[in-house]
This record gives C-alpha cells, structure tokens and sequence, in this order.
C-alpha cells in the first residue's frame, strides 16, 4: 500500500515525531494480524487518519466521515488508503457503511475509529458514540483502545500549517466484548480506558 509510505515521508517532512508506545504488551495475534479488532482512538486532528494507519504495524481500514476525502492532500491519502466513508447525513447509507466494515471484520481485517465522531476543537476528548461498540460486540471481536498525544498540538482545527512536536499513540489493553453485558458497558470502559492512557506521561 502506497498511503503509509507516503504518510510516513510527509511527517517526517512536517517534524513529527511519531512513536507507538504499548504495541508489544498486545497479544500476539492482534499485532500480527491473525486476528482481526477494532482500534479506536481519540480524534485530535485531520492528520490522525493518516498518521494512525501509518503508524500501526497492522494496517487496520479506517471508518471515517466522508467530509475527509475532500480535504487537500489528505484526502488524496485517504483514498489510497482505502478507507470506509461515512455519510452521517443519510441513515441508509451510514448503515451501508457499518455493513462493509463488518464484512471486513469476518474477513479478518482489523477497522480503526474515532468513536467522538468527530474531532475535538479545546484538544479535550469528546463524549464517545456507541455505534463502534455496537459492531464489535456483533462481530465479536476486541476492541483495542488507544489515545493520540500531541495531534491537537501539531494540526488544531482551522489550521493548515503543521507544527513540529512529538506525535504519540499510546495503546491499552484489548477490551473483550464477552466482558460486557452491552455496547453501551463496552463503550463507557472504553471511554475512561482512553481518558486514562490519555493522561500518562
């Protein structure tokens, strides 16, 4: 896939530092791709699609409002990348949507998130959607939370020229959807799973 490459080149470009902290505590199967999960992070910047798919080891689609194919540059990656867009406007085409990303899941590939919705415009992490969580516990597979340090910092919103500075993904513990009684549960460990990760040095 040319995107990560070309992702990886442009922030080295802009001066981010990106690093990856956590990876390897992960059971083996999810880092190496044997079986699939659901990544979701928080969303600071446009820049975190890119920069997360980049950055994981194992190259999970994307679920992303279809706004971002728009965008100058990004959008060009974005489509290489081949994400799956939303349209949040149309209900039945958003749970079209859905659809495609659980049949890549029972197909084995790994989906990322942004479970907000959208992203943050104080670098304060938005209350989380449930619907993310409702398709892991339908497909039956881990949710593996993760928070994005410094993407508020390098590219806050209304801004077009990226600031140098460390760019960090700090992963957490797989969330099992056998664990919870409801999407809802999953979603609100999740959610203070992330604000944890989110607070560490």
């Amino acid at each position: 896939m040319l995107a990560p490459g070309w992702v990886r080149l442009a922030a080295a470009a802009f001066g981010l530092r990106r690093r990856l902290a956590g990876w390897a505590e992960l059971p083996e199967a999810l880092r190496t791709s044997r079986e699939p999960a659901i990544f979701i992070a928080n969303h600071a910047s446009s820049f975190d699609p890119p920069l997360l798919i980049s950055t994981l080891p194992c190259r999970p689609v994307f679920i992303a409002k279809k706004e971002l194919a728009y965008l100058p540059f990004l959008g060009w990656l974005i489509w290489l990348a081949g994400f799956i867009f939303v349209d949040r406007g149309r209900q039945s085409r958003a749970v079209a949507s859905l659809r495609r990303a659980a049949r890549k899941i029972r197909e084995g590939q790994s989906i990322a998130a942004f479970p907000e919705g959208t992203r943050t415009r104080t670098g304060r992490i938005l209350p989380f959607k449930r619907g993310v969580f409702a398709l892991a516990k339908t497909a039956e597979v881990p949710v593996v939370p993760m928070a994005i340090q410094g993407g508020f910092d390098a590219l806050p919103p209304g801004a077009w020229r990226v600031r140098p500075g460390d760019y960090t993904i700090r992963v957490g513990a797989p969330l099992m959807p056998r664990d919870y009684p409801s999407a809802q549960a999953m979603m609100e460990a999740a959610e203070s799973e992330v604000h944890r990760l989110f607070a560490r040095e």
